[in-house]
């Protein structure tokens, strides 16, 4: 039997995990395209993306924030989503060809660790909530140095802390008190890795990425409670848990309604929290 070495065996575990998500994923992608674009817009600024500029998006997922982007960049840029995980791609492949943007958006199956582009072939380098996953750090960061262009940027976002998110924290007690509290990867690698550290900037400034910050944003929506709002959430991050014990859903769902309904206001509707943190940084000229 062959062994992997460490480094592999992380990705490989990485690509089997959000294997099992795409489905999901898939599902869930226009309902919550709405959301998620204002997610985007703030990636976009960001990164100083504007008509006509050449994009890479990392870890695209379901195609956000692929097609914010590709609407942004119009007929004389591109944009390429990759992901680690080929089941992903064509998803983003079908909304971009529905939404009539097959001609400046591209999907790419890729490892963001080891991109396979050429030197300075970007203007901008984004990832929406998926370099933390990444087992290796610093070779994305050294990875997005490579590609950018000289004067480029890169723009990728971050959760802080489960508990800065009301929906995330609701959503995880329910499913711990059910499940019990999964397994932490050795390596930590899960969404709120970098959320209170400065490993990722520090990243990419030994890249050698000019002018990097972190600057944290707050979204403050208020669903309404009877809506189910939550329902899309649960079943991207914990859908993989649920689906191995489908006898604790309808408990976990009970405990979810409970704890929103505590929170709701007299118009029934859920004021939420959620922060996350947009780390940029520029290709020096």
């Amino acid at each position: 039997m062959t062994t992997l070495p460490p480094h592999a065996e992380r990705t490989r575990q990485q690509s089997d995990l959000w294997s099992s998500k795409a489905r999901t994923w898939s599902r869930w992608a226009r309902p919550l395209e709405a959301m998620a674009t204002r997610f985007n817009e703030i990636l976009t600024e960001a990164a100083g993306v504007t008509p006509g500029a050449r994009v890479l998006d990392l870890a695209g997922g379901a195609g956000e924030p692929a097609m914010t982007l590709a609407r942004k960049v119009g007929d004389d840029g591109f944009v390429v989503s990759t992901d680690l995980v080929p089941a992903m791609l064509p998803t983003i492949r079908e909304r971009g060809r529905e939404a009539g943007l097959g001609g400046v958006l591209t999907v790419a199956a890729a490892d963001m660790e080891h991109l396979p582009f050429a030197p300075a072939s970007f203007d901008a380098v984004v990832s929406r909530f998926g370099v933390m996953f990444a087992p290796h750090t610093q070779a994305v960061a050294d990875g997005i140095r490579r590609v950018l262009r000289p004067g480029g940027r890169t723009a990728l976002m971050i959760w802080t802390t489960r508990e800065a998110s009301t929906m995330l924290e609701v959503l995880g007690t329910a499913v711990e008190a059910e499940l019990g509290v999964e397994p932490a990867h050795p390596d930590a690698l899960g969404p709120f890795r970098f959320g209170s550290c400065t490993r990722l900037p520090d990243a990419l400034t030994r890249a050698g990425l000019t002018g990097v910050t972190a600057e944290t944003h707050v979204f403050s929506p208020r669903p309404r409670l009877a809506d189910d709002f939550w329902r899309p959430q649960l079943d991207m991050s914990w859908g993989h848990r649920l689906d191995a014990r489908p006898e604790a859903r309808p408990a976990i769902e009970t405990r979810i309604r409970t704890a929103f309904a505590a929170l709701a206001d007299a118009e029934g509707r859920v004021p939420l929290r959620a922060e996350m943190r947009v780390v940029s940084g520029v290709a020096p000229g």
